[in-house]
C-alpha cells in the first residue's frame, strides 16, 4: 500500500497570493524558506506538537503558500487549489474567494461520493444532535479530521497520538500485530508501518457515527481508514492524508488532506467539557 501524499499535494505556487492571504487575515507573511521545494527525509521524526493553519499559527515561518491556504478538503480540491494559485487567469481572485471555492468544491466532491444511504443519513442529521454537545468523545475518524493541534509520541512498540477537546488518545501498534476481530470503544484498532519515509496507519473496528460535522460525513460499522504521515526534510512540515473506505456510506474511497507545521511553543488545551452548555 503506497503513500499518495506527494501526488495529492500541489506544487508550490507564486508568492503573490501569499500577500493576498496575509492581507485578508492580517497576519505575518511566510518566510522565503516556505517557498522551497520540500523533500522527504530518510528518518521521519514525528514526535512533537503539530498544528493546522489556524489564525494563531499562520504567522509560523514554515508555512508555504499551499499550507497557508490548506483546508480540511478532499485530495481533488487540492488540485483545484493548485490551479487557482498557478493560473494567471485567476489573478483577480482574492483570498476569500479562493477559500470559498475550496469549500464549495470539497462539498461537491463529498456529495457526489456518498451512497444513497450516506446521503440520507447526512440529510437527516441535525447539529443539535451532535454527541459532542453532551461531551461524548469523538470516534477515531472524527479525531483524525479534527483541526486542533496533535502530538506524536514514539515508543518501542507503538506510537501514541493525542489531541484536544473531545478527541481520543490513539494507540498505533507498530510491532507487526494484526487487527483483532472485534474491539470495544471509539478508538477502534490501529496498526502502523513505514513505507520508506512515510508512516502508514490502518484503522478498523470503529463504531458507526459522525466522521465530521462540517463535512457532513458519517461512517458505518464496515468503515476503515488509511492515513499517511510524512515529515519534510527540514523537520518542520507534516503532510497528512486520511482515506475513508466505507461501502455503506461511500460509492468509492474519500481522501481528505490536511498539512500541519511543527509548533513546539503550542501546548494542548485539554480543558474539561461542559455538557450542559455544550462548550469547552
Amino acid at each position: 500500500m503506497s503513500s499518495n501524499i506527494s501526488s495529492s499535494l500541489p506544487a508550490i505556487p507564486r508568492r503573490r497570493h501569499a500577500a493576498i492571504l496575509i492581507a485578508w487575515l492580517g497576519v505575518a507573511a511566510c518566510s522565503p524558506s516556505g517557498d522551497a521545494p520540500v523533500e522527504a527525509g530518510d528518518t521521519p521524526t514525528l514526535d512533537g506538537v503539530w498544528s493546522t493553519n489556524s489564525v494563531d499559527t499562520l504567522d509560523n515561518p514554515w508555512w508555504n503558500i499551499v499550507g497557508a491556504f490548506s483546508c480540511r478538503c478532499t485530495a481533488e480540491t487540492y488540485d483545484v487549489l493548485d490551479g487557482l494559485l498557478n493560473d494567471p487567469a485567476n489573478d483577480a481572485m482574492d483570498a476569500e474567494e479562493i477559500v470559498a471555492t475550496l469549500a464549495e468544491h470539497t462539498s461537491e466532491v463529498i456529495a457526489n461520493r456518498l451512497t444513497d444511504h450516506g446521503r440520507m443519513v447526512g440529510d437527516a442529521f441535525d447539529l443539535a444532535d451532535d454527541p459532542a454537545i453532551q461531551c461524548e468523545p469523538f470516534n477515531v475518524f472524527r479525531t483524525v479530521l479534527h483541526s486542533d493541534p496533535i502530538t506524536f509520541e514514539t515508543l518501542d512498540d507503538r506510537i501514541v497520538i493525542r489531541g484536544e477537546d473531545l478527541t481520543i488518545d490513539r494507540t498505533v501498534w507498530m510491532d507487526g500485530r494484526e487487527h483483532p476481530d472485534t474491539v470495544d470503544g471509539p478508538a477502534g484498532h490501529s496498526i502502523g508501518w513505514y513505507e520508506d519515509d512515510t508512516l502508514v496507519v490502518e484503522t478498523v473496528n470503529v463504531p458507526p457515527g459522525l466522521v465530521d460535522d462540517q463535512l457532513a460525513i458519517h461512517s458505518s460499522d464496515q468503515a476503515r481508514s488509511v492515513e499517511h504521515y510524512r515529515v519534510s526534510h527540514d523537520g518542520h512540515q507534516l503532510y497528512a492524508d486520511f482515506t475513508l473506505y466505507d461501502p455503506v456510506m461511500l460509492e468509492e474511497p474519500l481522501t481528505i488532506v490536511r498539512p500541519r507545521v511543527l509548533t513546539p511553543d503550542v501546548e494542548l488545551d485539554r480543558a474539561p467539557c461542559e455538557a450542559i452548555a455544550g462548550q469547552f
